[in-house]
């Protein structure tokens, strides 16, 4: 029984590293992107945003690029974590209905 447990401990580490490793390389490719863009708008580091409130007034205000990095990055991260996460349970889950459909279970 310990290498059934041995066996899916294995295929979900490898899920779990290869679903998060995955994401962070799409995120970090995308990230650049996104900042080579965002800091093409900066002035004096700062990234310009604005919008509008909900009674019709304009706002404006910045986003430092550091902070901006940071923050693109912590999305990375978390959303790397999650996906790992949810692909070592669904490796797991297969790996686990396999060995039953071969009767090894």
């Amino acid at each position: 029984m310990a290498g059934i447990g041995k066996c899916i401990g294995l295929v979900s580490t490898a899920g779990l590293l290869f679903g998060a490793g995955t994401t962070y390389y799409t995120h970090s490719k995308a990230n650049k992107i996104i900042m080579t863009q965002a800091s093409a708008h900066a002035k004096d580091g700062v990234i310009p945003i604005g919008g509008q409130s909900a009674d019709g007034a304009l706002w404006d205000g910045g986003m430092k690029i550091e902070d901006f990095k940071k923050d693109l990055n912590k999305k990375a991260l978390i959303s790397s974590g999650i996906t790992g996460l949810v692909t070592a349970i669904g490796t797991a889950a297969i790996s686990g209905l396999t060995l039953l459909i071969k009767a090894k279970l």
